[in-house]
């Protein structure tokens, strides 16, 4: 036998005893082999809700609560101004006085006239109808006077005053009252926010100046403003003083009604299958949940949400790794 011959059997044996050797730490038919997965271990924080009163801002401005033109219903010159601009006036106080020329002299005749027929009425020498016409004329020459004294119509404060001698046509202004107390706060509230406002809320008025007052919301806009897409929401201020001006700017901070939120880090947030915002947390038995959630405010280290149970075990570390279902190993922050 040569060489060649004697080397090929000697590597058939070799190669036959090992896998003679390998038979016998083989697994028999009846034994089986059991994969037992290691569950991940996440990160969570242990959280329970707080009452939270999520802040609106809004830019605001000053506004007069009520500020008229005060317009002369005749056309006249201007015989006297009985107040300076600036000046605060009371309810029926004379602004401007109009020459009123013909109108004293038809006013003086028409009273007499109406007080001799009253008497006349009275002896049985005057007719019913008699009586009527000259009331009737009189009452118009009372009016016709009257309009020569443009008064206020409520207490404020006179500006752009007409001057004595300048002929007013009927429908031109004499000045105009402005009432400052109560005074308006009007500000502009986005259309994400605006059903989050209700009217009595607490609002803070800070003005550039630098007071600041408390106050409640009074009035919240039905329709947005065509143009920004904003609702006009206003508040009052007693302003009993005069001291606050209109048109002063500032910024008003609302306290929402309190609701149950809490309060998550940033880096906790994932999302959703439908691509919703939401968290994931260890319930019971320790499986993973995951649950869409809605955020009130986002800031630089976390954001109050609402959506969880008031005590949740929220995941902040790992959420990455695990799925709705899974059950996991925990570890709190």
């Amino acid at each position: 036998m040569n060489k060649k011959n004697i080397r090929t059997s000697f590597i058939i044996v070799i190669a036959v005893s090992i896998w003679m050797l390998l038979g016998l730490f083989a697994p028999t038919k009846n034994e089986s082999v059991t994969y037992v997965p290691q569950k991940q271990t996440v990160l969570t924080s242990y959280s329970v809700a707080k009452d939270y009163q999520l802040p609106i801002y809004s830019k605001i401005e000053s506004e007069a609560f009520s500020k008229v033109d005060l317009r002369s219903q005749t056309s006249e010159r201007v015989r006297k101004i009985h107040h300076q601009n600036g000046d605060f006036v009371q309810e029926g106080n004379i602004i401007c006085e109009l020459d009123s020329g013909q109108r004293q002299a038809n006013y003086k005749r028409a009273e007499i006239e109406y007080a001799s027929q009253k008497e006349l009425n009275k002896k049985g020498l005057s007719s019913e109808s008699s009586l009527v016409t000259s009331e009737t004329a009189f009452e118009s020459a009372k009016i016709e006077l009257d309009r020569t004294k443009i008064r206020a119509p409520f207490g404020g404060f006179i500006e752009d005053m007409a001057k004595e001698g300048q002929l007013l046509q009927n429908g031109q202004k004499c000045g105009t009252l402005i009432s400052l107390s109560p005074l308006k706060i009007v500000g502009n509230i986005s259309e994400l926010l605006v059903s989050k406002i209700k009217l009595g809320q607490e609002a803070k008025i800070k003005f550039v100046g630098g007071s600041e007052f408390m106050s409640n919301i009074t009035f919240i806009s039905s329709t947005a403003d065509p143009q920004t897409k904003t609702f006009r929401v206003e508040t009052e201020l007693s302003n009993l003083e005069n001291s606050i001006k209109d048109g002063l700017t500032g910024e008003m901070l609302i306290y929402t009604d309190p609701v149950k939120a809490h309060f998550v880090p940033t880096s906790a947030f994932i999302l959703a299958d439908d691509g919703d915002v939401a968290l994931a947390q260890v319930v019971n038995e320790g499986k993973v949940e995951i649950e869409v959630v809605d955020v009130l405010r986002d800031t630089i280290d976390g954001a109050w949400v609402t959506g969880l149970s008031d005590v949740a075990r929220i995941i902040i570390g790992g959420q990455g790794f695990v799925k709705e279902g899974e059950e996991v190993n925990f570890q709190d922050k």
